[in-house]
């Protein structure tokens, strides 16, 4: 009877009430010395640093209430060299004060890499070598040799790479290929309403070169250029040989152009298919001699 006589005294319920209010108390401090501390609903926009050098970053980094640290870099062609060239969080985004941003920055130089061994890869193999290392193919040379289209040299500005040799990325590398013993042609490629690099896969994978491209229009949006002639033209039966260079003409007026929808966008065939002997090899022209 004490104990439950004590629990309903005035003196109990008051301690129990004054400790009731300063937990209350202490909740509400707590939660505003956190809005606080936190800075809640405080923020700042991130800044567009594309473009520039760090030492422009750093000239004007303590009034932008935000750290930045550099975290990887690339190269580009886009931005000049030793400026940054991506960043995260994103251009506008809200973050608070004290924030780091994490930037990455266009390399003065093109990362370097060695020139991986092709030689007597295929062309769709040698290709893909190439582009894995960050090279780019480039002309393709034919000369007789027995094993067909396989690499027998990379060159580099005309002259012969070894493998090993150190190239900066983005170094276009031409070809040379065998011819095989007889004098084989290719069909020529349907590359109407086709984009610039869509095509030039096409020619390639069928052993052909692009010596150049010409834009009849100045462009708006190079997204929307198209072939709309090529030389040599398409005709289902015509062949050329190995090596042929081709010529694209482009166009942003896409609506005008005329092409045959049963050939665009089919799958490239190998390159068995598309390839012919000529009618008459060496053996046919020295038996025709005799």
């Amino acid at each position: 009877m004490g104990l439950f006589r004590f629990i309903f005294s005035k003196k109990f319920i008051l301690n129990l009430v004054i400790a009731g209010v300063f937990f209350v108390g202490a909740i509400v401090g707590l939660f505003f010395w956190l809005d606080a501390y936190t800075e809640h609903d405080i923020t700042i926009e991130v800044p567009d640093f594309s473009g520039l050098r760090l030492d422009e970053i750093e000239a004007f980094s303590d009034t932008l209430e935000i750290d930045f640290e550099v975290i990887d870099s690339l190269y580009s062609t886009e931005y000049p060299r030793g400026t940054v060239a991506d960043q995260e969080p994103a251009i506008g985004s809200k973050v608070k004060r004290g924030r780091t941003i994490y930037l990455t920055v266009n390399a003065l130089l093109p990362k370097q890499v060695a020139m991986p061994n092709v030689k007597n890869l295929s062309l769709r193999q040698a290709k893909a070598v190439l582009e894995s290392v960050g090279l780019k193919l480039g002309d393709l040379e034919y000369q007789p040799d027995i094993a067909e289209n396989a690499v027998l040299r990379q060159k580099v500005d005309g002259e012969v790479v070894k493998n090993g040799e150190t190239l900066f990325a983005g170094t276009v590398v031409d070809l040379v290929l065998g011819l095989g013993l007889s004098n084989k042609k290719v069909s020529i490629p349907y590359l109407l309403y086709y984009r610039v690099d869509e095509a030039l896969d096409r020619i390639q994978a069928s052993s052909l070169n692009l010596a150049t491209f010409k834009i009849d229009t100045p462009l708006t949006d190079t997204g929307l250029v198209r072939v709309y002639k090529q030389i040599p033209a398409f005709k289902e039966g015509d062949f050329v040989p190995m090596g042929t260079s081709m010529i694209l003409y482009l166009t942003e007026d896409t609506i005008a152009i005329d092409y045959d929808t049963t050939f665009y966008a089919t799958l490239q065939l190998p390159l068995d298919s598309l390839a012919i002997e000529d009618e008459y090899n060496e053996n046919d022209l020295n038996e025709g001699d005799d």
